[in-house]
């Protein structure tokens, strides 16, 4: 009967074991990631957030996001600055040229990954824009409110960084 255990409780942690490996190791398909962050109907479960300026997108927005007082592409600079000094996270499809970027950032420790793409807008004049921002889970059906406070953090720091 100990052995019987023994080997169900082996086979349990090495399932376990290979979840967490495939999780950490998991790859990122810019095909499915890299996404129009106003065109992307919402997640079917509650593990994302969008800020976006209602007017751009028809989709729901969770926030209406914020004018910066700087062009498009100087705000995509401050923001990849600021977002590439956050812990776990790597640049996954895009570039600030083209004023669209993936990233993802990996939870501390299970390192789920989590995807956020930006793009940036330039307002009627050239020295005001805002940007559409959507952030989502990989994994789960709930993410618990990092989505949401992650984008509200990284929106509420870049507009002191900015200004």
């Amino acid at each position: 009967m100990r052995i019987m255990l023994v080997v169900i409780l082996v086979g349990i942690l090495a399932i376990l074991g290979f979840g967490v490996y495939s999780i950490r190791t998991s790859t990122h398909d810019p095909e499915v990631w890299h996404v129009d962050p106003r065109a992307v109907a919402p997640s079917a479960t509650p593990n994302s957030f969008r800020a976006a300026p209602q007017a751009i997108t028809e989709q729901p927005v969770d926030m209406e996001a914020p004018t910066f007082e700087v062009n498009a592409a100087q705000l995509a600079i401050a923001f990849d600055t600021f977002v590439m000094e956050q812990p776990r996270v790597e640049r996954v499809a895009g570039t600030l040229e083209s004023g669209w970027v993936t990233y993802v950032q990996r939870s501390e420790t299970l390192a789920f990954p989590d995807y956020i793409t930006v793009q940036f807008f330039d307002l009627g004049d050239t020295n005001t824009s805002t940007l559409a921002l959507y952030s989502r889970s990989r994994y789960g059906h709930s993410d618990m409110g990092v989505n949401e406070a992650r984008a509200r953090a990284w929106l509420t720091s870049i507009e002191s960084f900015v200004q």
